[in-house]
């Protein structure tokens, strides 16, 4: 199946066919649908149902397929310091690497283990130069905000702009090194052919619903166990809540889990629909919460580096110090009305499709 297809598919309503709509769009209130408009309901519901399920495997290797091409497209953009581009990549990259290990019992799991540690080194290396532009421009923002509030906010702007200038160049020139490197590009012919090499067991001829939802379950079975694990943000201690918080670790680690059950889910689109794209909306909408946090725990340990610069001036440190308070209350607010959050995201009826 291909994308647009995909597409279609997810545009429709639960329950719902293209040729039911037409049919209920031609028929006023209280009236049934002409013979030709019913034939063709009829026709089209019929052929839906003959619509053969594809293998997981022929779904897995459609959406391995995608994240290549995005993957490659958006290398020449890299190349020349496109803004976006290194996010795209690395999207590209944490979907085929989820999918390595979410699905990696319907593959060869050496092979799957082995392609997933090449992405995993190469996102290691491009990372940090759009994690350094995101926060710099976090912060600046922020300072420029406080300009005429503070004496300081100037000299914190200097400050943090020369800091993170200078490791955004070690970052890019750490990129550019990969890039030219012979370990990214063997990294990039598996990519460029993984889609129609990929090795799978047997089991993965089976039908997709089979073979997939169970591992999509098992994805949203481990985000569960890590929110239960979550320490209470009200119980915490106040030092640990402005400085290096322990808890940080965890809440990263449950964003990672979310993400790898929010792509699981997408993987099924084509075959589950608009069900399938809403646990996955469902997801994201966690994921994207969790990572403000991310972005502001970042923040927080650049504007505490920053603070520890010898002979900083008392006004520069009391605005970083307000920063760093900012950020800290902000993931805090963020914590406390997570459960909330939660309980939306894990209504059972975003599962249902599951079970059928």
């Amino acid at each position: 199946m291909t994308e647009a297809q995909a597409a279609q598919r997810v545009g429709a309503q639960p329950g719902e066919r293209a040729g039911e709509r037409r049919g209920e769009q031609g028929a006023g209130p209280g009236q049934q649908p002409d013979g030709a408009a019913a034939t063709a309901a009829a026709a089209s519901s019929v052929a839906e149902a003959a619509r053969p399920v594809p293998a997981a495997v022929d779904v897995l290797r459609g959406y391995l397929s995608a994240q290549s091409t995005a993957f490659l497209t958006q290398l020449p953009r890299l190349r020349e310091g496109k803004p976006e581009a290194s996010h795209r990549i690395r999207v590209a990259c944490r979907r085929s690497r989820s999918l390595l290990r979410t699905y990696r019992s319907l593959m060869d799991g050496d092979w799957a283990d082995g392609l997933a540690a090449q992405i995993d080194e190469f996102t290691q290396i491009v990372s940090p130069e759009r994690d350094v532009e995101v926060v710099r421009t976090r912060l600046l923002t922020a300072l420029d905000g406080l300009a005429d509030e503070s004496s300081g906010a100037v000299r914190a702007r200097t400050l943090l702009d020369r800091m993170l200038h200078r490791e955004y160049a070690v970052a890019h020139e750490a990129t550019l090194a990969a890039l030219a490197g012979p370990r990214f590009h063997a990294l990039a012919d598996q990519l460029a052919i993984a889609p129609e090499t990929m090795p799978s067991k047997p089991e993965a001829r089976s039908p997709a619903p089979e073979a997939l939802y169970p591992l999509v379950e098992h994805a949203f079975a481990v985000v569960e166990r890590r929110v239960a694990a979550l320490p209470d943000p009200r119980k915490q201690n106040a030092k640990e809540l402005l400085t290096d918080d322990p808890a940080d670790e965890q809440w990263h680690r449950l964003r990672i889990a979310a993400k790898r059950c929010r792509y699981a889910a997408e993987v099924c689109t084509p075959v589950a629909g608009k069900p399938a794209a809403e646990l996955a909306d469902a997801m994201a909408v966690i994921t994207e919460e969790l990572g403000a946090q991310q972005d502001a725990s970042v923040a927080s340990a650049v504007l505490l580096r920053a603070a520890r610069t010898p002979r900083i001036a008392a006004p520069t440190g009391f605005v970083l110090g307000r920063l760093l308070g900012e950020s800290r209350a902000g993931i805090l607010r963020s914590r406390l009305a997570f459960p909330t959050l939660w309980r939306q995201a894990a209504d059972p009826g975003l599962r249902a499709w599951l079970e059928g």
